[in-house]
């Protein structure tokens, strides 16, 4: 198939070259039915990110609609119904089956009459909101005409669809997880963290709500290595991000920055709230392991524009507290 119409989907971007995606591909290039991604731009307003190479035979140049509006390619009223349907799949935020007769099309430009079953798939970002839908649809009127009583397979068509459907979702997901997490920890790696952090830092600066933003680091973690080797050094990674997971809020953002550094970002927080979690979070550390931190934490200030401010503060506390004896906590208002 074409490598952009591969490519263009932000969802779809996002595979590496694992079994998943040699799954998903093989689905994607092999499926007769017709695949398709929607990317959801408003309550009524979806653009084509993505059609499967079934498609693309039948409409010729991808470029003719990939990028395009549903209007800019469907003829009222069919576009209405279609439209309709995509905002109750997104209203909804579960899958929804519909038939839908009209024209579209082909890329001889004749107008070709079809009657489809299409099911629509939600896809979900980190925050819950609809931002794709994928569809599935097959052409009915292609089939050979036989007696009702003769299409018991529908139901087998449509467990075959929804069996495909379940197995691209999941290891979208999974996908998803992979190019968002720390691969050592499990916990949100760096530039993922960072996307989340700008976030709420823009909505802390809007609505003049405190924010804090402490890193740490495991004290002496070279010698760790270079004495006990690279896999202490690795379970030791893992224990103190169970720790921190253990010991903040389901709100607070928790990433690995690099190395043996971690952030936590604590959204509504003070600097003497951040200062308690990192205590009992040290505490909890030298409670249960022989480990050791150090922690820098920086409140937003009036003129922070990005994180980056806010982590370059916690940075030279961080290096306060290691100068100062470490295991200890500095922190500033």
């Amino acid at each position: 198939m074409h490598k952009t119409s591969w490519m263009t989907s932000d969802i779809l971007s996002r595979l590496n070259a694992n079994a998943g995606m040699l799954l998903v591909r093989s689905l994607w290039e092999y499926c007769p039915e017709h695949m398709f991604i929607v990317r959801v731009e408003g309550p009524a307003d979806f653009i084509i990110e993505a059609m499967n190479p079934t498609r693309t035979a039948m409409l010729g140049d991808e470029s003719a609609f990939v990028g395009k509006r549903i209007e800019q390619l469907l003829p009222p009223p069919m576009c209405h119904g279609v439209i309709a349907n995509l905002s109750r799949c997104v209203e909804c935020a579960s899958p929804i089956r519909y038939e839908e007769k009209g024209g579209y099309i082909d890329c001889n430009g004749e107008c070709q009459q079809g009657h489809w079953q299409t099911l629509l798939v939600p896809i979900t970002n980190q925050e819950g909101f609809v931002t794709h839908l994928f569809g599935v649809s097959r052409d009915v009127s292609l089939l050979p005409e036989k007696p009702l009583s003769a299409y018991r397979d529908s139901k087998e068509l449509e467990r075959r669809v929804h069996e495909r459907t379940a197995e691209l979702v999941a290891t979208n997901e999974h996908l998803t997880h992979l190019a968002t997490h720390d691969h050592l920890t499990d916990i949100y790696n760096r530039r993922y963290l960072l996307e989340l952090a700008e976030l709420e830092l823009r909505r802390a600066s809007r609505y003049e709500q405190s924010l804090c933003l402490m890193m740490l680091d495991i004290d002496h973690f070279k010698e760790i290595n270079d004495t006990d080797g690279h896999l202490v050094g690795d379970d030791a990674l893992r224990s103190v991000a169970r720790t921190i997971l253990a010991s903040v809020r389901e709100c607070d953002l928790v990433g690995r920055y690099g190395g043996d550094e971690f952030i936590i970002l604590m959204p509504e927080t003070t600097a003497d709230g951040a200062r308690e979690i990192a205590e009992r979070l040290r505490r909890t550390l030298t409670q249960t392991s022989p480990l050791t931190i150090s922690i820098g934490i920086a409140s937003l200030a009036p003129d922070d524009r990005f994180v980056v401010d806010l982590i370059h503060r916690a940075d030279m506390l961080l290096l306060q507290a290691k100068r100062n004896g470490r295991n200890r906590i500095e922190c500033i208002a």
